[in-house]
Order: C-alpha cells, then structure tokens, then sequence
C-alpha cells in the first residue's frame, strides 16, 4: 500500500510513527526494501524513509494538529 502511495504522491519524505518505532531497525529496512522494490524508480530517486522524531507521541501531536487547523478554519468562516 505504501508503494502505491508513493508511486502516486511522489514524496520526498515517509515517517513512520506510534508504536512502530519501538520494533527497532529491522521494521524500517524492510519497509524500505519493500518500497524501492515495488515503486516506480523516479519516485524512489528522492525518498528518504525513516522513523518520526516525534515517536509514540506522532499521533497525539498529529490529532492535535488537525483539531487546530480544524477550530481555525471554523473561526475564520465565522468572522
């Protein structure tokens, strides 16, 4: 599934987060391996695949993110 993402989207970056980062190494170089084998070359030529810094904490700070854009959004259809 993440080789169709990156085939479509062409990112420059993928990061893995939440529990996942404490599989270690081994969990990220098989994505990786799995990735650049099932992508397209040119949407692998950039891409950096790694874990978030953020760690167990991505999708506390994500979900927080969003109710942000989320409350501002409403705000400014308001005024």
């Amino acid at each position: 599934m993440l080789a169709s993402v990156v085939n479509f989207f062409n990112p420059s970056h993928v990061f893995i987060g939440g529990g996942l980062t404490r599989t270690g190494p081994q969990l990220l170089a098989s994505v990786r391996q799995s990735v650049y084998q099932r992508s397209l070359a040119l949407s692998t030529r950039h891409l950096e695949i790694q874990y978030t810094p953020l760690a167990e904490r991505a999708g506390v700070v994500g979900a927080g993110a969003l109710a942000m854009q989320e409350t501002l959004k409403h705000r400014k259809a308001a005024a």
